[in-house]
């Protein structure tokens, strides 16, 4: 097994009554962070920062959900770990936010 293969695989890697989607799907959207749901939309993170840390440092950047759903793309964009389907992840889901409110 290769030193890569030993690390941590991220959520897949934790319990099952811990993970984001799955607390989701068993307990409603109501008991989940703002950084998990958030981990929710971009579905993965990057080597070494799971969906939920990369969702957090989303978070802590723009101050709260609001500020990120009225932030720029290019804001979004330099955030490390969160380009191309992340953030078009993340802006679709804003959008749509925004047209149902």
């Amino acid at each position: 097994m290769s030193t890569g293969a030993t690390k941590s695989r991220g959520i897949v890697s934790w319990p099952e009554e811990e993970r984001p989607r799955e607390r989701l799907l068993s307990h409603g959207p109501q008991a989940l962070t703002d950084a998990e749901l958030v981990a929710i939309l971009i579905r993965v993170g990057f080597q070494g920062t799971s969906a939920v840390e990369l969702g957090r440092q989303i978070l802590r950047r723009f101050g709260s959900l609001r500020a990120m759903v009225e932030a720029p793309v290019l804001a979004l964009l330099e955030i490390k770990g969160l380009k191309g389907a992340k953030a078009a992840q993340l802006v679709a889901a804003m959008e749509i936010a925004r047209r149902v409110a």
